[in-house]
């Protein structure tokens, strides 16, 4: 379930691992990305609230995919903001855990312009600050994880255009 008090630093999601539930994930993670959006934490942009539930997306339509041929399968979504990471900027993490079998790990694929999937990861890679998979300590599966750095701006300072 999705925390629901805008002072939580962390959210949680759990879904079976289908297409169609892809969708109500951003839904609820837009939604406490938003509820973040106030004074106290003035990084989470609507450009950073984007790119966040596009790596979300990412991740979890990724599991999706590996995961599909499993009939109880459910992924885990989780994100956690760190506000004071840096004096630059906070940092987001979002992670997607799934219940691959085996050694079938993601990994980047070179894609080519006509194909029609495989870019998810390569997406991943160019928004994020960092990203990695690991095995997961809540299925029994891997854990992607992806890192999103959401610069401050400065008191008086002008976004760059």
């Amino acid at each position: 379930m999705p925390s629901g008090h805008a002072e939580d630093p962390t959210w949680q999601l759990r879904f079976p691992a289908r297409e169609q539930y892809i969708a109500r994930a951003r839904v609820a993670f837009t939604s406490w990305l938003k509820e973040r959006q106030n004074p106290e934490i003035p990084e989470i942009s609507a450009e950073a609230v984007d790119d966040a539930v596009l790596l979300l997306s990412e991740l979890a339509t990724n599991a999706v995919v590996h995961t599909r041929c499993l009939p109880d399968a459910e992924l885990v979504c989780r994100a956690a903001l760190a506000v004071r990471e840096t004096p630059a900027a906070a940092l987001l993490r979002i992670e997607v855990h799934d219940h691959a079998e085996g050694d079938d790990r993601p990994q980047l694929k070179d894609s080519e312009a006509a194909d029609e999937s495989g870019r998810g990861l390569c997406i991943v890679a160019a928004l994020a600050a960092d990203w990695g998979v690991r095995p997961s300590t809540v299925t029994d599966g891997n854990a992607v994880w992806a890192t999103l750095r959401l610069p401050r701006e400065l008191p008086g300072e002008l976004p760059a255009q």
